[in-house]
């Protein structure tokens, strides 16, 4: 929560009067302590504020709103993959238990599988799959990870100028340099195909701009958390195939075919 409780007092402190680099200097400590995708989103919109001459105390308590919201969609989402991850290292480490257990109920696998050539080949071949199921899981994970680009930012850095009365062609130019210069990207032809259409409305109909853009970036960002939202839901069954295909055959191979050689052996 330090993100968007440090761009509320900040915003404050600018309401009150302070200048803008007085204001920033008195939360100096706070704001180091953002991440590094909230530290250049910061400073984006920091230096359009200042530089454009609009309000910087509206302009950083949008920001907050921003950063209030991607808080807590992070938490949403960690708490969505907790089950998945969770499930994930539990199988990995179901070989693992599954050895202790027998070794010390005296079924002694482990002797199988440093005196036998059976035993040492079939745990050689499932701590092959095992580290095969490892990577594939954690690709599955990562595909699902959500993205760290807020796909509204480019939009909200647009508004900071029209905000400041300038018109839609130098409000696009100073964000698009701001987003070059601190984030390294440009804009993509998505964003500005939006913009243009979005423009192009305006002088059909006479609708604000700024509101026009301003909703463009609420729908951006909830079609990203939609995407987001059905990817996560669909971990627990995609999750279930390097399980079935390649955990499953190595906990035998790993744990049951080491117990079931110690067995036979012992029944002889």
């Amino acid at each position: 929560m330090i993100a968007d409780q440090t761009m509320l007092e900040l915003a404050g402190l600018l309401k009150a009067g302070l200048p803008a680099n007085q204001a920033r200097k008195q939360l100096e400590p706070q704001l180091a302590q953002l991440g590094e995708h909230q530290q250049k989103y910061f400073e984006v919109i920091w230096a359009l504020a200042t530089r454009l001459g609009g309000s910087v105390s509206s302009a950083i308590e949008a920001l907050g709103s921003t950063f209030t919201a991607q808080e807590k969609h992070a938490r949403e989402v960690e708490l969505a993959f907790a089950g998945p991850k969770a499930t994930a290292r539990l199988v990995s480490m179901l070989p693992l238990v599954g050895l202790l257990l027998a070794q010390i109920m005296g079924m002694n696998p482990l002797t199988v599988i440093f005196t036998t050539p059976v035993g040492f080949l079939s745990v050689a071949l499932g701590a092959i799959l095992l580290i095969v199921g490892r990577v594939w899981t954690k690709s599955i994970l990562n595909r699902a990870s959500p993205n760290a680009v807020d796909p509204g930012f480019y939009f909200q850095a647009i508004l900071v100028g029209l905000n400041a009365g300038l018109p839609l062609p130098s409000s696009i130019s100073e964000a698009t340099a701001e987003l070059r210069d601190q984030l390294g990207r440009h804009p993509s032809e998505l964003e500005q195909e939006k913009i243009s259409n979005l423009a192009q409305l305006t002088q059909a109909s006479g609708a604000s701009i700024a509101e026009l853009i301003s909703s463009a970036a609420t729908l951006a960002r909830a079609s990203q958390r939609h995407i987001e939202a059905i990817k996560i839901a669909s971990l627990s069954v995609k999750l279930m195939i390097p399980l079935g295909l390649v955990s499953l055959p190595a906990f035998v191979l790993t744990t049951i075919a080491p117990i079931s050689i110690s067995l036979l052996s012992a029944s002889k």
